[in-house]
């Protein structure tokens, strides 16, 4: 008996006693993994960022929507400031046509009235040139309806770092020019009817009170100016994104106009704002710049005649100084166009970015065309339909 008082010894217990069995060491088996699914054949590459658009993929703040039609205008040339200069030439051209017609008549009569018609026809005359300032405001909302629709299509390729030419620009306008022309001719009817109702009682004033007429006239015409800058500038901001919508989303003219006034909900007022600042910046800038010429213009006469010219030598005169002055009027015009037009087209792409998400799109869009994934065009144009 051991010292336990078990009767079995130590040697039978360490000879009974055998180290247990473990399975084979897994260092010495070769693991095999399961198989992915998808075998990548390559190693993915590095994908260079995307190029920086006009403007940031986001709601544009009122910095960029000034700043950015300059910077297109560098970079596309043909497909903004060239249909610029045409609208230019041709509603300032149209614009001094009206203004001869409506002042000539009564200047021709001055000239050969007696004293108790004189102060009649004077009266007369000085109400119509009042008048007449007003009369490149209705060409100017003509051609900025026109030209914002062709404007939007090369601003929103410039939003995602594209470039159009001048013949895509057409083929992205094919069918859709009808539309934009009969939404012009609309605004320009409108336009012209409005004048013409709230020059009639300018008129009446001016030349139905003896002397003072015009300055009362002139009185009622700043009263009527304000009521309309306020009344038809409101309708007008609700109404402008019609252009854009006819020619970027291909809308017919109904279509459109809900389309405008959808967007502009509960924001004209923002937009009036917006749109009337740029557009006393552009006539204020288009005054100043006008008026060295203008300057330089009343020099040339007395250096030429010192001694005072003949009747023929004076119309000479007046149709090369009236020539100058329309092609310099169309030059700083077409960059005013340019100005008011893409103000127009970023307003409307800022309006569908705040109200639709259309900022979010276009990044999708930007990011998948970068890494090579086909998707579809976000701005179709009319020769895909």
């Amino acid at each position: 008996m051991d010292d336990s008082g078990s009767g079995a010894s130590r040697d039978s217990i360490g000879d009974a006693w055998q180290a247990p069995s473990f399975p084979a060491s897994t260092a010495s088996r070769s693991v095999t993994l399961a198989p992915l699914e998808g075998e990548i054949s390559r190693r993915p590459s590095w994908t260079p960022p995307p190029k920086r658009g006009l403007v940031p993929l986001r709601p544009i703040g009122f910095g960029p929507v000034v700043s950015a039609p300059f910077r297109l205008q560098r970079k596309t040339p043909r497909t903004t400031l060239g249909p610029a200069l045409v609208i230019s030439l041709i509603t300032t051209a149209l614009a001094a046509l009206v203004t001869y017609v409506a002042t000539a008549g009564p200047l021709a009569a001055l000239d050969s009235s007696y004293y108790q018609d004189y102060v009649a026809v004077s009266q007369l005359s000085t109400t119509l040139s009042g008048l007449a300032a007003w009369v490149p405001v209705v060409f100017a909302l003509t051609a900025n309806a026109f030209l914002v629709g062709i404007f939007v299509v090369p601003t929103a390729r410039a939003i995602v770092a594209e470039r159009v030419s001048f013949r895509g620009l057409r083929w992205r306008l094919k069918g859709r020019l009808a539309r934009l022309s009969v939404w012009t001719t609309i605004v320009f009817a409108v336009s012209a009817v409005i004048f013409a109702l709230a020059a009639l009682p300018v008129l009446s004033v001016g030349t139905s009170i003896p002397y003072l007429g015009p300055t009362f006239a002139a009185l009622v015409g700043f009263g009527e100016a304000i009521a309309l800058i306020l009344g038809v500038g409101i309708l007008f901001a609700r109404l402008g994104f019609v252009s854009e919508a006819i020619t970027l989303e291909g809308l017919k003219l109904r279509a459109a106009i809900a389309r405008s006034w959808s967007l502009s909900r509960g924001s004209s007022w923002r937009l009036f704002g917006q749109q009337f600042l740029i557009w006393l910046m552009v006539g204020i800038a288009s005054a100043v710049l006008a008026q060295p010429v203008k300057l330089l213009l009343g020099l040339v006469f007395p250096l030429l005649f010192p001694n005072g010219g003949t009747q023929a030598d004076y119309a000479i005169y007046d149709a090369v100084s009236t020539v100058v002055t329309t092609m310099v009027a169309t030059v700083i015009g077409a960059f005013g166009l340019v100005l008011q037009s893409g103000v127009g087209a970023l307003l409307y792409l800022d309006a569908r970015m705040r109200r639709e998400g259309l900022d979010l799109a276009l990044a999708r869009y930007v990011d998948d065309r970068q890494r090579g994934v086909k998707v579809a065009d976000p701005f179709p144009g009319g020769g895909a339909a």
